[in-house]
């Protein structure tokens, strides 16, 4: 599928035409990797994580976290951390790439070093905002000397206490907190204004505190959701990293969009508690066929793609670019909506997505947290999809490409920030290959 476009990198989409049943199994959750990580590297002990993501962002994390004293190592399915027990053993200055989560995470772990913690990242996270997050951290005491990356953070006092948050730009500053919180002195208590930004990735990092011991809690009231964090001490877990819902939103999609095409998500549950795992039960409301089984969860065309109408997609809006994606084939216009997040991602992800679009012949408006979209009506003409680096808009592209045809992704080898098999896994679907 690969080729030469432009003089640079590019990957073909072509039609897909060997319909059938597949079966493959994704990589581990990203979202839960990270986690995880965090707190295995804070804790005491030997923690291991089975079927991690191996991806840029888990990468770059390792590498940072290794800079502060944990122990890491990887081998070809698990990931070994040797924990620090709430205090890193030396300052580092690190680069976090372009992973937004990692850098924040980071940036949080930095309030606990007795000695100071530099964090940086490529062009675009210089210019992604994190001054919310210094700002609670400087009320906790700690010393950060930028509200934008470059930022180094140096440890206060250490302790904990109550902290008022205003509605955030990113759900990440709550959970950067929630995960350094149990190593304060007193635990910590939010108190945050509703509504919560990107709120099922909050409920996620409570359940991730909760997995390793620590007895976290969201009390959900009239005009706040307060969150107690108990100050905790850590120690060694082991536990298993389920398949990524954010990766797997892809091929649930394919399957939707190509009337008796199944594809089963090996070892994935529809009650997972990943937040993309509803974008998968939105394709159901789409018209595709679900169905959880013994080996995971199997979605098939139908040959019925439904507008999805109005969709709030606050809680997943990462995903939303994959239904974007099937919003082109679907029998009337949507409006996907809640996506106030996006614009400062790897890329302004709703401008990119709504370009790409247009351009593969769908009718697109947008604004700064919403996304219109007629499906295709135009004649198709080969079009080459610049995702300006950005993972997300590749792959929701490609899922269009399989369908439409004649498209072509330029600088595939973006995916690998969450998914660096995705191609190889997208060639399995072309190949009808059953086993993952």
């Amino acid at each position: 599928m690969s080729k030469k476009q432009s003089g640079l990198e590019a990957e073909s989409i072509p039609l897909l035409k060997r319909i059938g049943s597949r079966s493959l199994r994704v990589p581990g959750s990203k979202s839960l990797t990270l986690r995880a990580m965090v707190l295995g590297a804070l804790g005491a002990g030997r923690s291991v994580l089975s079927s991690p993501l191996e991806a840029d962002d888990t990468l770059t994390l390792a590498e940072a976290l290794q800079a502060i004293g944990v122990g890491v190592k990887w081998t070809p399915t698990k990931l070994v951390l040797h924990g620090v027990d709430g205090k890193p053993r030396h300052g580092a200055s690190v680069n976090l790439g372009a992973g937004g989560t990692p850098s924040r995470m980071m940036i949080a772990i930095g309030a606990l070093s007795e000695e100071p913690i530099t964090v940086d990242g490529d062009s675009r996270m210089r210019s992604r905002p994190v001054g919310e997050l210094t700002t609670f951290l400087s009320t906790l005491q700690a010393s950060c000397d930028s509200d934008s990356l470059p930022v180094t953070v140096s440890k206060g006092g250490c302790n904990g206490g109550t902290l008022d948050i205003p509605v955030t730009k990113s759900s990440q500053f709550v959970s950067a907190l929630m995960l350094i919180a149990p190593f304060l002195n007193g635990g910590l208590t939010l108190r945050c204004q509703k509504p919560m930004t990107s709120y099922p990735y909050i409920e996620l990092t409570n359940e991730t505190l909760n997995t390793f011991g620590v007895s976290a809690s969201l009390n959900v009231q009239d005009d706040i959701i307060e969150i107690v964090v108990p100050e905790t001490r850590i120690s060694h877990r082991e536990l298993d990293i389920e398949p990524d819902a954010s990766s797997a939103v892809y091929f649930a999609a394919i399957a939707t969009i190509h009337q008796g095409m199944s594809v089963t998500l090996e070892g994935m549950s529809l009650d997972s508690t990943q937040p993309d795992m509803e974008a998968i039960r939105k394709l159901g409301d789409a018209g595709a066929l679900l169905e959880q089984l013994d080996s995971g969860v199997k979605v098939t065309g139908t040959g019925t793609v439904q507008s999805f109408g109005e969709l709030d997609a606050s809680g997943f809006p990462d995903a939303s670019l994959c239904l974007a994606a099937v919003a082109a084939f679907a029998d009337g216009p949507s409006r996907i909506y809640g996506l106030e997040t996006l614009p400062i991602k790897e890329s302004d992800r709703i401008e990119v997505m709504a370009k790409s679009l247009a351009l593969a012949g769908c009718g697109v408006a947008s604004s700064d947290s919403d996304l219109r979209i007629s499906p295709i009506a135009s004649d198709v003409l080969p079009i080459a999809i610049d995702p300006m680096g950005d993972h997300r808009i590749a792959m929701s592209m490609a899922v269009l490409g399989t369908k439409r045809g004649h498209v072509s992704i330029v600088d595939p080898q973006c995916v690998s920030k969450s998914y660096p098999t995705f191609w190889k896994d997208l060639r399995k679907i072309y190949e009808g290959k059953e086993e993952s």
